[in-house]
């Protein structure tokens, strides 16, 4: 249930209609989607889910398919091996940490659309690296707060479900 309401909340932010002014400092939230899910949830992570759920990535953004899946498990993998040290640090360092694992992703994404005939421009990938980390905080307290809002709907839930009801029986 976390899963597809941050996800669902990822593709939003994506496909939200932005000024043309921000066009170049807009953050990559598909890379934030998985960073948080890296960091704060690595123990729910799915690569499968992943995959999946890059799908609808790679078409907002109009990619190759599969690209997004390649740098969401980059990512994951990346920020899975990191996750238990980082997520003790302050978040000046979380962002420093984020950004240069976003730059790495960034280079990967730079040498595939190459390679796919797009001719991107690198330093717009390093200042969308640059904002998504800078952005990492915000996005990180707005998962955190969905994630808490999903719990605790499903704990009502189920509170509900498990509640004996009053027989009718004479």
């Amino acid at each position: 249930m976390i899963f597809i309401a941050t996800w669902l909340v990822t593709l939003l932010l994506i496909a939200f209609p932005y000024p043309a002014f921000l066009s170049l400092a807009l953050p990559h939230f598909g890379f934030l989607f998985v960073t948080w899910w890296g960091l704060m949830r690595n123990y729910q992570l799915s690569m499968t889910l992943l995959l999946i759920s890059s799908l609808p990535v790679d078409v907002l953004y109009g990619t190759a398919l599969g690209l997004h899946g390649l740098l969401f498990a980059l990512i994951a993998y990346a920020l899975t091996l990191l996750g238990p040290s980082i997520r003790q640090v302050n978040w000046v360092r979380q962002s420093t940490v984020v950004f240069v694992v976003l730059l790495i992703a960034s280079s990967v994404s730079y040498w595939a659309r190459t390679l796919t005939g797009q001719s991107p421009e690198f330093y717009i990938l390093v200042l969308q690296a640059f904002v998504s980390a800078v952005l990492w905080s915000p996005l990180r307290w707005l998962y955190d707060g969905l994630a808490q809002y999903t719990q605790d709907i499903g704990a009502e839930r189920q509170t509900w479900t498990d509640t004996p009801r009053p027989s009718n029986a004479l």
